[in-house]
C-alpha cells in the first residue's frame, strides 16, 4: 500500500481524534453561502437534504435547518455527530461511510462539502453511482473537489490530512454519466476562500 493510501484511509481517524477542535477552528462564517443559495435555489422549500461528510452540522447544515429543510446528515466520525445530535435532535443523523450509503431513498438536495476531496481518485469515481441512487429528479447537488487531477497532503493539527482531485473533464463526465447536468463551477474561486466548486442538477 502506498503512503497516499495510508494517509487517505486514516482520514477518518484525524476527524474522530480532533473533530471538536476542528469544529471550534472552523467556526461559524459562512465563506461558502452563496453556493449554499445557489444550491437552495434549485430545490423545493423544506425539501430533504441529504449531507455526506456532515461533520458537526454547524455551519453547513445549520444554515439549512434555519430554512426549515430537512436533514440527514452522514459522517464516519462519531465524536462530531455527537456534536450534531446534541445541536440538532430533531434531524436524523447516520453514523456511516459515505463510500458504502445505500439509504433506499432519495433527496432534493446532496452536499459533499470538504469531505468528498478527501477519498481516493477510485473512490471518488464510485461516489457518483451513490449520489445517482440517492438522488430525487431535479435534484441539487453540490461539492467541493480540487483544481486539478492529482494528489495533495495537507495538515490539520499536526496530521498529514489526505486530499485528491480528478480532472474537471473527468467530473463533467461522470457527473454527465450518472444523469446531471452542470449548473455551474468555478475553479479555485476567490469569493469562496479558493475552494473549487461544483453545482450539478439531475436530469
Amino acid at each position: 500500500m502506498s503512503k497516499q493510501q495510508d494517509l487517505a484511509k486514516n482520514i477518518i481517524n484525524i476527524y474522530q481524534k480532533h473533530g471538536r477542535d476542528w469544529t471550534h477552528l472552523r467556526g461559524e462564517f459562512l465563506y461558502e453561502q452563496a453556493w449554499l443559495d445557489a444550491f437552495l435555489a434549485i430545490m423545493p422549500k423544506s425539501s430533504k437534504i441529504l449531507d455526506l461528510g456532515c461533520g458537526s452540522g454547524k455551519p453547513i447544515a445549520q444554515y439549512f435547518i434555519k430554512q426549515n429543510y430537512q436533514l440527514t446528515g452522514v459522517d464516519s466520525s462519531e465524536q462530531m455527530l455527537e456534536m450534531a445530535e446534541q445541536s440538532f435532535p430533531e434531524q436524523r443523523w447516520i453514523l456511516h461511510d459515505m463510500r458504502k450509503l445505500a439509504l433506499h431513498e432519495t433527496f432534493a438536495g446532496i452536499l459533499a462539502w470538504d469531505s468528498f476531496f478527501h477519498l481516493t481518485p477510485d473512490d471518488q469515481r464510485a461516489m457518483f453511482q451513490i449520489f445517482q441512487d440517492h438522488a430525487d429528479k431535479d435534484a441539487a447537488l453540490l461539492f467541493s473537489s480540487g483544481p486539478a487531477a492529482g494528489e495533495a497532503i495537507g495538515e490539520l493539527f499536526g496530521e498529514a490530512l489526505y486530499h485528491a482531485s480528478l480532472s474537471a473533464e473527468e467530473y463533467t463526465r461522470l457527473l454527465n454519466q450518472h444523469g446531471f447536468e452542470v449548473v455551474k463551477m468555478i475553479a479555485e474561486d476567490p469569493n469562496c476562500a479558493g475552494h473549487t466548486v461544483w453545482l450539478a442538477r439531475k436530469i
